[in-house]
């Protein structure tokens, strides 16, 4: 498996962001994100945003490739405001792309937003130490 081939989720503070951001600008250097990392502020917001109906969407997008996606909702088996609502989600995060066909509908065909095989969750490190004492 290729290094590109695995979706990698970090999680960063607002407050961390905006001091790399800050450090960045002053030394006139760029912060290009990369394509595989897609960043939330916690591990709460991350388990708020990714449901189990998100994940099915990701593992049908892999799996079948829908055309539409309406012909996601029917694998599915969901309603299409919901399935769109969820599509429109993962795009607004980087997991996928809907892209436009060439049909009088104009149709959208979720694709995943570079060929993917795996999910990474690299957890943060806890603020918080604990050292232990040898009994006396």
């Amino acid at each position: 498996m290729k290094k590109n081939d695995v979706l990698e989720i970090h999680f960063q503070s607002f407050k961390a962001f905006n001091r790399e951001v800050t450090a960045a600008l002053a030394k006139r250097k760029s912060l290009i994100q990369r394509k595989n990392k897609i960043y939330f502020e916690s591990i709460e917001g991350f388990r708020n945003f990714m449901t189990m109906q998100k994940v099915e969407i990701l593992t049908v997008i892999y799996n079948c490739e829908p055309k539409t996606i309406y012909e996601l909702t029917k694998i599915v088996d969901r309603d299409f405001a919901a399935v769109l609502r969820d599509c429109t989600g993962l795009k607004s995060t980087g997991f996928i792309d809907l892209k436009e066909s060439k049909d009088a509908k104009g149709s959208k065909r979720p694709v995943l937003a570079f060929s993917y095989k795996r999910i990474s969750v690299f957890m943060p490190r806890s603020p918080y130490q604990i050292a232990f004492k040898e009994a006396a």
